[in-house]
């Protein structure tokens, strides 16, 4: 820099020079800045806390009214989506002190900071540095996933979070993978903590990496605003993932091209709505053969299952699938040693429909299983693999070994199958010839019909009929197809389709034992399953509501605002007691039980009309 007036040019800063491009060249006139700072003989510490007495403190600690304290504690009870007025915003911060020993009131006290004061936002740091509570409570991720939506912007509260996740597991981190990756969106820049935590998690463990590389890859297609942010964290997770990811992901994203190519080439030869013509399979299944061992990889890991290895086509078990979006269904060997020579992998690759909605619905599902588990209920839900790899296209698992309602009802006797109780039953019986065998299905049926009845009556998955409800040969029923969730139902020409709360038709009471009003012990277990397992999520409406806010910026049609979310809080019945809450879901089974004949006439013309959009997922 330039030197000091009265000082030889050798005692200026080299270092400063640092600071600028050039030096002042009139070094004879040019002002300089002197500063003098005291020296000690030992290290200066300042102190910790506050020596004098902070008069805000000691009425914060005083005795607080009844009266307030019981206005505080209802504010805090309330859910996430309950607004708060400017009262209860300046009652939470005048007691912030008190408020400060309850973690799960945080996110409700920053809410109440004016983040555009600057004093009252020193205030705020000064409390995040006495957060015992905070450190101390055990992990809620439900309450520290939500400090890290579009709410909070600041950093060192975001940071706090993040610092809170660092004790999940690898198994937790991809549970609410889709939501963390969700929240980087409202991070104020591209490096953030949140950023640092998936990039460190998932060079840790091949499994995150591998969700995580498509996950960001989804976005980057689909997300036009977040693109260079999520291409950026892209690169830095390949920079460090190593050649054997690298070359796996290549792989996988070489079918995926390839395929998409395929499916746009079928999609503009058949004009047919839903209809596929074998002159439209046999052409598939000439480009599918020309493709082996050239442009198709020998083998690749699944992408909705890394731990899955696929090798070749089964090109003669491949087609397209009757839907007007014209799915691919594709059989390819197992790669695994292990297998067995027949074994296949069973994937639908669709192009047309954002598969994110369907992801995040399963994701849901699993958690829901993870609640009832910690309950000691196994409702055997079968979330099956879906993942979407682009824009609008998408892998789907096949599930073996499982037909729809609707192909089980025209097996046996046709359309008129769907007003026959006794089919169902009939096929169970079938499937399962050994009175052991069957007895298990039976039971593994009421448990997995509880688990979806409950789920998809919370969830408001509509748009059921029977070409989206399946069943295993070994008695598992499980929904596909995620449309419409939510309680955003279909109409025909102005009415509800849906005049049920859930499907509960003739037919799968049938299976349970019951013959008209007659309830059987089938049914009644089917009952106290169905009421555990609603009770045991009421337990958890805030992490149901902060997983669905997380997602309300991807864009999906029936996701848009916090009043589509409002749902949940309706059918977990917030406000009430879980007395209350039993008796208004018993009351919806009574109401499937009395309406299964509107359900069972939907299905009827369902399969006379011949509208199979649901079958496109995993009917053979």
């Amino acid at each position: 820099m330039w030197k000091i007036p009265g000082k030889g040019e050798e005692q200026g800063s080299i270092n400063a020079d640092k600071l600028t491009s050039a030096t002042n060249p009139d070094k004879d006139t040019s002002m300089a800045i002197s500063l003098s700072l005291d020296k000690y003989c030992h290290p200066v510490a300042l102190p910790k806390h506050k020596s004098v007495s902070d008069p805000e403190l000691d009425r914060a600690r005083s005795e607080m009214p009844n009266q307030l304290r019981k206005q505080l504690e209802e504010i805090i009870s309330t859910d996430p989506l309950h607004p708060l007025t400017p009262e209860d915003q300046e009652l939470m911060w005048h007691f912030r002190y008190e408020v400060m020993k309850h973690p799960e009131a945080y996110p409700k006290l920053l809410n109440s900071v004016k983040w555009g004061d600057q004093e009252m936002v020193a205030k705020t740091y000064q409390l995040l540095n006495k957060r015992e509570a905070w450190d101390d409570c055990s992990l809620d991720v439900g309450l520290t996933i939500q400090l890290l939506d579009c709410n909070f912007s600041d950093e060192n509260v975001r940071a706090m979070a993040v610092q809170k996740l660092e004790c999940l597991q690898n198994d937790d981190v991809l549970h609410y993978l889709l939501q963390l990756v969700q929240a980087v969106k409202f991070e104020p820049y591209h490096d953030s903590a949140l950023s640092r935590f998936l990039l460190k998690r998932a060079l840790r463990s091949k499994r995150i990496g591998h969700f995580l590389f498509w996950f960001l890859r989804s976005e980057i297609a689909q997300s036009k605003h977040y693109q260079q942010r999520f291409s950026v964290i892209l690169e830095a997770y390949l920079r460090g993932c190593g050649t054997a990811m690298l070359n796996d992901f290549i792989k996988q994203v070489q079918i995926t091209e390839v395929l998409h190519k395929v499916t746009m080439e079928i999609k503009s030869v058949s004009a047919e709505k839903y209809d596929v013509t074998s002159q439209v399979i046999s052409q598939l299944r000439q480009k599918l053969e020309k493709l082996q061992g050239s442009l198709l990889p020998e083998s690749f890991r699944v992408p909705y299952d890394p731990g899955l290895r696929a090798g070749g086509l089964v090109v003669e078990k491949c087609k397209v699938m009757a839907s007007k979006k014209k799915p691919l269904w594709l059989e390819f060997k197992c790669a695994d040693p292990t297998a067995l020579s027949n074994e296949t992998i069973g994937i639908i690759f669709k192009h047309g429909d954002d598969l994110r909605q369907d992801m995040l619905i399963l994701q849901i599902l699993r958690i829901m299983e993870s609640i009832w588990e910690a309950e000691s209920l196994d409702l055997c839900l079968l979330p099956y693999g879906c993942i979407s790899t682009g824009n609008k296209i998408g892998m789907i698992q096949i599930v073996k070994d499982a037909t729809t309602i609707a192909q089980i009802q025209q097996s046996i006797v046709g359309n008129t199958g769907a007003f026959k109780d006794e089919v169902l039953s009939q096929w169970l019986k079938e499937k399962c010839p050994i009175e052991e065998k069957l007895n298990a299905a039976v039971e593994r049926f009421v448990y997995s019909c509880a688990g979806y009845c409950v789920a998809t009556y919370v969830l408001g998955i509509g748009d059921r009929h029977n070409d989206n409800i399946m069943v295993t040969e070994t008695g598992n029923l499980f929904h596909i197809d995620f449309g419409h969730i939510l309680g955003n139902y279909k109409s025909f020409l102005g009415i509800n389709k849906e005049r049920v709360p859930f499907v509960l038709t003739p037919d799968f009471l049938h299976v349970m034992g019951n013959s008209g009003k007659k309830s059987s012990l089938y049914f009644h277990k089917f009952q106290d399953v169905c009421v555990k397992a609603y009770l045991a999520l009421r337990h958890h409406t805030n992490l149901m509501i902060i997983l669905f806010s997380m997602m309300l910026m991807t864009g999906m049609p029936q996701l848009t605002s916090k009043e589509d979310i409002e749902y949940i809080r309706d059918s977990l019945t917030v406000g009430k007691s879980d007395d209350s809450a039993k008796k208004h879901f018993l009351d919806q089974i009574e109401v499937c039980r009395d309406k299964g004949w509107t359900v069972q006439f939907n299905w009827f013309l369902h399969l006379v009309l011949g509208i199979k959009q649901g079958v496109e997922k995993h009917s053979a």
